[in-house]
């Protein structure tokens, strides 16, 4: 009885100790990856022991040591926050981070590059793109190595959601799921030409799918300009036929439509498009009406 008291107290102990160790990482108290959390919750009191030395190593280092890979894409939030904040008490000029790539100041460059991949490195892929063609030599090791931490998540995320598509292909919530990755996986511009082009194509396969159990105006959006990319635009254009069916007065639509127009060249049209869409009184946002201002320039 005591034995197993005592088994059940020290199994309470390390669910509260893993779950310090996760606020810790969480907060960035803990100088450590996220990854490390298996080893903190598979292997009692050592995984812990081997957090705690590593975040240790990592605070004693001095600033002219290189760190190898993804560890290196840290930064102090505090100090670049304060920076920050100084210089604008001293009227000094804040860079914005694209033009920081641009400037002669390697460590400014650094600390800002560091500071985007150790936030969310997803958000900013413009920007690693830029910072890959970067002259400083590590700048370009910051980018290229989170481009490819990026990309082995994008892989593992899809696996599994392979598995799960394929052992329930009609599921509709897996396949929103489905669906809902490939279109980020695919903005994320991470893919080379030709696999960007065969994941293209299988999206526009579930794509397709989706709509025959469901027909949606998001899918269809996402429908069309995955084809109008893949220079599809005959089915394109079917697809913008079943939109106009079905959503006529929406303001998508119209975009939709002038975008191809316009894309086509086929300039009687357009301007026909334009009247329509005047004398029907069709409401336009103010983002639409930037959308519409760009196609027609």
């Amino acid at each position: 009885m005591i034995r197993t008291v005592f088994g059940i107290l020290l199994i309470l102990l390390h669910i509260i100790c893993c779950i310090l160790v996760w606020f810790g990482i969480k907060t960035h108290a803990l100088k450590v990856k996220k990854y490390l959390m298996t080893l903190v919750i598979f292997v009692p009191f050592w995984g812990i022991l081997c957090v705690l030395i590593l975040h240790l190593q990592v605070l004693t280092k001095t600033d002219n040591v290189v760190e190898a890979g993804v560890e290196k894409l840290r930064v102090n939030e505090e100090i670049y926050k304060n920076n920050i904040r100084a210089a604008s008490d001293t009227d000094k000029k804040v860079v914005p981070l694209e033009e920081a790539l641009l400037i002669n100041e390697p460590e400014l460059r650094r600390e800002l590059i560091m500071d985007v991949l150790n936030d969310n490195p997803e958000e900013y892929m413009d920007l690693l793109k830029q910072a890959r063609m970067n002259e400083d030599v590590e700048v370009v090791h910051y980018a290229i190595t989170a481009m490819v931490e990026l990309s082995k998540e994008y892989d593992f995320r899809m696996q599994k959601l392979e598995k799960l598509y394929a052992a329930s292909p009609n599921d509709p919530e897996i396949l929103k799921q489905y669906c809902d990755f490939m279109e980020e996986y695919l903005n994320q511009g991470i893919l080379e030409a030709q696999m960007e082009k065969m994941q293209r194509e299988r999206y526009i396969r579930m794509l397709r799918q989706k709509l025959s159990l469901k027909p949606e105006l998001h899918t269809c959006i996402c429908l069309f300009k995955n084809l109008m990319i893949n220079g599809d635009y005959v089915q394109a254009e079917e697809v913008l036929n079943m939109i106009d069916e079905k959503w006529h007065r929406r303001e998508e639509f119209w975009l939709l439509k002038i975008q191809y127009l316009a894309e086509q060249k086929r300039g009687n049209e357009l301007h026909e498009s334009l009247r329509q869409m005047k004398e029907e009184h069709i409401y336009l946002s103010s983002k639409s009406k930037e959308a519409l201002a760009f196609w027609l320039d």
